[in-house]
């Protein structure tokens, strides 16, 4: 069973080749054809009038050499005047196969009156005409009817391929919005980790303690508006870095309340970045990671500092940290970037690059002039729908 399926596929493979390679499959039909021609002949006119001596069956192999030959012609004409307007095409066509079939039966009965030494039968050039065009018209309409329906198999075969290039952009779109949804999911816990959690409560009592109650009230609220922002945003995919700065200011306030002095947050943003659209939640990871592998390990603290503007068709976004060391910096746009020790988030962050704009997007870490270390993020600058 398995052998008869091997050969059927191999066959099935070998009529697809043949199919679609023009050369071999003209000249396999043109062979073909013009033995046909000459058996047709031989039963439809040696067979009935006893004509079996030797020179009528040469006449008979003869002519169909003659209108193999003179029919080689005609597939470089019918070629060239492929794209012509239709009724110049099929002026050329239809008098292309009445002057080939005139020829082929001239010299047909010329054969015919020398091989078999019959007279003069010029008398009845008629009766060989007629089945002369009959033959190169069907042979022009063969021709015309297999070109044509190679030419709606191609079209076929770009239709299926566009289509399957659609599916394949489908499916990136989802896997797209499957990595935002866990990216998102993945912030939704950490912002409900007990040890965030009681960390954000614990600077709320000491506030409330030290007679801060404002300042606490303002920590809750903080708190509160940047959970109802990320459920909030569960659905979304894309959003402008001015939301997403938001966002990001709100979950800086918590943090500047566990660090106190120790952290400061300088922004720089281009005017003309604002309405870009980046991939929502994008840079929380990235300023997470800064906190966790800079900052608190500092008894001095450090600086974050938020870098956008846009060049050319790109939106180039940097998070700069003042850590204490950059000198294990040496990690190339393809390496893993959890390899260095710098956190999954940057991986997390570059494979979502890489699934909503391919090549045309990265992110790679760098030195930074605070002295720590540099995220950098380029992606296409493309305004939020």
């Amino acid at each position: 069973m398995v052998k008869l399926g091997a050969i059927l596929e191999a066959e099935k493979v070998t009529y697809y080749r043949l199919i679609h390679d023009d050369s071999t499959l003209f000249w396999l039909l043109h062979f073909m054809g013009w033995i046909g021609i000459s058996l047709l002949t031989y039963l439809s006119l040696s067979v009935p009038y006893d004509q079996y001596e030797w020179s009528y069956l040469a006449h008979n192999i003869s002519q169909s050499l003659l209108g193999f030959a003179l029919s080689i012609p005609l597939r470089y004409l019918y070629r060239a005047v492929w794209h012509w307007h239709i009724y110049i095409r099929f002026a050329v066509v239809l008098g292309a196969a009445i002057v080939f079939a005139l020829i082929w039966s001239a010299l047909r009965l010329i054969l015919f009156m020398l091989m078999t030494g019959e007279g003069n039968l010029w008398a009845d050039f008629g009766g060989w005409l007629f089945p002369s065009l009959f033959v190169f018209f069907t042979w022009a309409a063969l021709y015309h009817g297999i070109k044509y329906y190679q030419f709606l198999q191609r079209e076929q075969e770009v239709a299926v391929r566009a289509e399957s290039a659609q599916r394949q952009e489908a499916l990136k779109r989802i896997k797209a919005e499957a990595e935002a949804k866990e990216a998102q999911m993945q912030l939704l816990r950490y912002q409900l980790n007990p040890h965030f959690l009681f960390n954000t409560l614990n600077s709320v009592s000491a506030l409330v303690t030290s007679g801060r109650a404002g300042d606490a009230n303002k920590m809750l609220l903080n708190l509160s508006t940047f959970l109802r922002f990320s459920l909030e945003r569960e659905s979304i995919l894309m959003t402008t870095l001015r939301e997403e700065l938001v966002a990001l200011q709100l979950y800086l306030d918590i943090e500047k309340v566990r660090f106190s002095d120790r952290l400061e947050i300088h922004f720089n943003i281009a005017p003309d970045a604002y309405r870009y659209a980046i991939p929502s939640l994008l840079l929380q990871p990235l300023v997470e990671n800064a906190l966790k592998y800079a900052i608190s390990k500092s008894e001095s603290g450090g600086t974050i500092q938020v870098t956008a503007r846009v060049t050319d068709a790109s939106l180039e976004i940097s998070v700069d940290d003042s850590g204490a060391d950059s000198d294990d910096i040496h990690i190339s746009n393809t390496e893993p970037l959890s390899n260095a020790g710098i956190g999954l988030g940057l991986q997390n962050t570059r494979e979502r690059l890489e699934t909503c704009f391919g090549s045309r997007a990265y992110c790679r870490p760098a030195r930074s002039p605070l002295g720590g270390r540099r995220v950098e993020i380029c992606i296409p600058a493309e305004e939020a729908a």
